[in-house]
């Protein structure tokens, strides 16, 4: 284990923790998992607030409900508060070490609470760090600078969270939530901030041109006016983007809840519509490779075809030139080449003798030689180009063929899923799911979607529009502009700022690309890893940032998980975050279990020592998460055991 690990917690009156209680978390070989279990209201999630308040000075996990509202009680215990006087203060503090085996950091906040007329009020202090140097330890007057390369705040959430509330992560509008946390462990803010230095750069240069006079001006406004307009039109494709992705998750999870119908011939077709959607993306696919197909086969075959005539009438000629003896021709180069090795010309002189009339006859075979060679070859290909063209012709019309058979049966695809559609409509089955309803929320929101489809159309091409006009009017000002000695040195300056934000955004697109397939690839691990199934899944994340999870028959099953399934799916995706971001912090999870039921739970329990087992682990559980079964099937993997005996609203930390 190289990455690092909390070695201890010491809570100093903090809450419910009266006096100083140590919690040391050392992990050693194998046994990479801590367990703390405590029943609800016993402060185990502020376990997971002392953390975030030593490092961040704010604690995260507050629960109204379940700690009974601690976010109004004093951060002093209540114990020593109630010896003070009016105006006397107490305090406390959370120490943590973090090392990889031995104590390299020793972070540490204070907190105060003073004793008021109305009640309590506490502040907060400043962070503080020791470093271990060598055998020495020495204060640290940049503790936030060192936290940055451990844990930044940025990330934390991914390292440390609540489990019980991961099942809302990929509620409604989670493509945009999964999308931050991508950007939050890519580590691009260098290139953020050069794009947004750069931007700063091309806003000033343009306010500088926009002082130039005369046609220049006039071409930069439009310029400008242009620019704005496409951009507007990006976001706008953004948006519809974003509801068509949101809308089909929709469409997921109201045809899972027509497959789960009671009613034999609802699922029957609610499966026959999954086959004939699969059907008609197959036929779609297959039409586009034949249309680009086709479209290939013309490039290669149009020249031929236009030429046809006349390289039948060459090879007519070639035929008609060999029936006459003239191909090959009648002075053949192996003839020439005998009297020359002879070194007597058929005249009777002798060719050593006389070098005239050897280079003449050396010229002559190389010449015969020549035409022999390109006259068969022409003849020769003539034909086989001749072949060429026509082969592309047959595939053309044959391509032609299969595609409108496809269309015909897209056609007929169509209309079956429209009667499925309508049948459904007219269902009425009590005590079931509504199914008149869903087909109809189902219908309408697919016209949604084939309306958004539309304008994304519309809008690529004002996009497309727009971008022509704005080349041809920058290149137009970058002329006018260049007339005048005094504009050109800021126009290589607008040059060299627009290359560079260009090669920085390719850089950026390029690493937020495979981010995101790491992210899929472990994801997809983490979630068959500890998945109750025995049913292997492929997770998949879009480019769009949307989450798939296919089962067995290739439905997707995002819209129908359970909460406890959700919160694996989420548990995965945090994972997987943690192992992209490049930290080596430790991850400590609060209720991880706290949505499953009890098989699933056994189950789990039985993968948990493999999940992350090069990272420390710390699991924050209720008595009805920890039972003996999770118990059984974790305790060769648990280094530290800790329970939580509440009485009289203090806390004490007892060793197991």
């Amino acid at each position: 284990m190289t990455n690092l690990q909390f070695l201890s917690i010491t809570l100093n009156d903090y809450r419910q923790y009266k006096g100083e209680q140590k919690i040391d978390l050392q992990i050693r070989n194998d046994r990479h998992i801590n367990v703390i279990e405590g029943q609800n209201g016993a402060g185990k999630s502020n376990i997971l607030n002392s953390i975030t308040l030593c490092f961040y000075g704010t604690e995260e996990h507050l629960k109204d409900e379940k700690e009974g509202g601690l976010e109004t009680f004093p951060l002093v215990n209540r114990d020593r508060l109630e010896d003070l006087d009016e105006d006397e203060t107490a305090k406390g503090y959370v120490e943590i070490e973090l090392g990889e085996n031995e104590p390299e950091y020793v972070f540490k906040r204070e907190f105060t609470t003073v004793k008021t007329p109305s009640g309590f009020n506490s502040t907060i202090g400043d962070l503080r760090l020791q470093r271990r140097v060598n055998r020495d330890w020495k204060p640290v007057d940049n503790p936030h600078t060192y936290l940055n390369e451990i844990l930044p705040t940025r990330v934390h959430e991914y390292f440390l969270f609540d489990g019980e509330r991961l099942h809302e992560f990929f509620e409604e509008g989670y493509p945009e939530r999964v999308q931050t946390a991508i950007l939050d462990v890519s580590h691009i803010e260098l290139l953020n901030r050069s794009l947004d230095h750069l931007e700063k750069m091309d806003t000033e240069i343009g306010r500088k041109a926009s002082n130039f006079e005369g046609e220049a001006k006039r071409l930069k406004n439009q310029l400008d006016e242009k620019k704005q307009e496409r951009e507007q039109k990006k976001e706008r494709k953004q948006e519809l983007e974003a509801n068509i992705a949101e809308a089909e998750s929709t469409i997921t999870g109201i045809d899972n809840k027509l497959r789960d119908s009671s009613d034999a011939a609802v699922r029957e077709k609610q499966e026959r519509r999954k086959y004939l959607n699969d059907r008609l993306d197959q036929l779609e696919d297959e039409i586009d490779d034949l249309k680009e197909e086709t479209t290939e086969e013309m490039v290669q075959a149009a020249p031929i075809i236009y030429n046809l005539k006349a390289l039948e009438y060459t090879h007519e000629q070639f035929a008609e030139l060999a029936q006459t003896g003239q191909l090959p021709p009648k002075i053949q180069d192996w003839f020439v080449q005998e009297l020359l090795e002879k070194g007597e010309c058929i005249c009777g002189a002798n060719l050593d003798s006389d070098e005239e009339k050897r280079r003449h006859l050396a010229e002559l075979e190389q010449e015969m030689s020549l035409v022999m060679q390109e006259n068969l070859e022409g003849k020769a290909e003539i034909p086989r180009i001749i072949e060429d063209g026509q082969d592309s012709l047959r595939q053309i019309i044959e391509n032609r063929k299969k595609i409108s058979e496809r269309q015909t049966e897209v056609d007929n695809v169509d209309v079956e899923l429209r009667d499925i559609s309508n049948e459904l409509k007219n269902y009425d089955l009590p005590e079931d799911v509504d199914v008149s309803s869903l087909e109809s929320q189902r219908s309408e929101i697919e016209d949604r979607i084939t309306e958004m489809s539309q304008e994304i159309g519309r809008v690529d091409q004002q996009i497309e529009t727009l971008t022509e006009k704005i080349d041809e009017l920058d290149e137009e000002w970058r002329d006018e502009a260049a007339k005048e000695d005094k504009h050109r040195r800021l126009m290589r300056k607008l040059d060299f700022v627009e290359e560079a934000s260009e090669e920085i955004s390719e850089i950026k697109q390029t690493i937020l690309t495979q981010i995101r397939k790491n992210t899929e690839e472990n994801m997809n691990q983490y979630f068959n890893d500890l998945i109750w199934k025995d049913e292997e899944y492929t997770v998949e994340l879009g480019e769009n940032y949307t989450v798939s999870v296919y089962g067995k028959h290739g439905d997707n099953k995002i819209g129908s998980l359970s909460a406890g399934e959700k919160q694996v799916l989420a548990l995965s995706f945090m994972s997987a975050l943690t192992k992209i971001s490049g930290f080596n912090a430790p991850i400590v999870i609060d209720t991880p279990l706290g949505r499953i039921s009890s098989k699933p739970k056994k189950r789990i329990a039985q993968n948990l020592p493999t999940y992350l087992k090069d990272t420390q682990i710390t699991f924050l559980m209720t008595d009805e998460e920890y039972t003996d079964d999770v118990r059984a099937r974790l305790q060769n993997s648990v280094a530290n055991e800790y329970q939580l005996d509440y009485s009289n609203e203090v806390t004490e930390v007892r060793e197991v």
